[in-house]
């Protein structure tokens, strides 16, 4: 499900945004830009790992997560725990069966019922919901809260294919929902992207000399409380 926020914001994923960032432009303002947070990129690297579900078969650890494609489309990621070998499928292909093969084991996978079952022979099963996954990557990543208001949950991403890095924001919604947002770093190197206005508070990304900050921006005329980017829902 897609929802469109503002008027004048062009609804489509990160790839066809102007790398400007969305209501950047639309929203400048002579207001001094501050800085309310942040986070070393190490740091959130390290808490990427502890927002995935981990996994052992055949006595090897593994994580497994969700990343997202350029055009936000989600993808199952398994990696071991320690070390290189990680693989990565688009979910809607899963339905068709995948094979993951490390360290002499195979492991098979598939996706059906919106979970992911990953299987070594008959004995070692696990099934892993997609919102579980999501919930993980929600309780477990740095949080960022905009005035008060809305809670972000801020986390990396590795587009696969691509390999362009970014940051994945995602919040809960009123209606139980989850909906996210995905920033390219080339978005946010020279100027933030906004994600909401909160009481004449403009609250986005920016990234700088090697850390996240959450930065934020006074400017008058908008509602108490407006998303200002194109997000994606997704059911819990």
């Amino acid at each position: 499900m897609k929802i469109f926020l503002m008027l004048m914001l062009a609804a489509a994923p990160a790839a066809a945004w102007d790398r400007a960032g969305d209501a950047s432009g639309l929203l400048a303002a002579k207001a001094e830009i501050e800085t309310v947070g942040g986070a070393p990129l190490l740091d959130l690297l390290a808490a990427r790992d502890a927002a995935c579900e981990p996994l052992e078969f055949g006595g090897v650890k593994f994580l497994a997560t969700v990343v997202f494609d350029a055009d936000w489309n989600e993808w199952f990621l398994l990696k071991p725990a320690s070390g290189l070998g990680a693989g990565v499928w688009k979910v809607s292909d899963l339905a068709a069966g995948a094979v993951y093969r490390y360290q002499g084991l195979e492991l098979k996978l598939r996706a059906e019922n919106g979970a992911v079952s990953v299987a070594l022979g008959e004995e070692e099963r696990r099934e892993l919901p997609l919102a579980a996954l999501f919930d993980r990557l929600y309780g477990e990543s740095v949080k960022f809260t905009a005035g008060g208001v809305v809670t972000y949950a801020i986390f990396r991403n590795l587009e696969p294919l691509t390999e362009e890095e970014g940051t994945v924001s995602l919040r809960l919604g009123s209606d139980g929902l989850y909906y996210y947002s995905v920033t390219r770093d080339g978005q946010i190197a020279a100027y933030p992207r906004w994600l909401l206005a909160v009481n004449g508070v403009l609250y986005g990304l920016r990234l700088d000399a090697g850390s996240l900050l959450f930065v934020s921006k006074k400017i008058e005329g908008l509602k108490p409380q407006l998303p200002l980017v194109f997000e994606r829902a997704r059911p819990r």
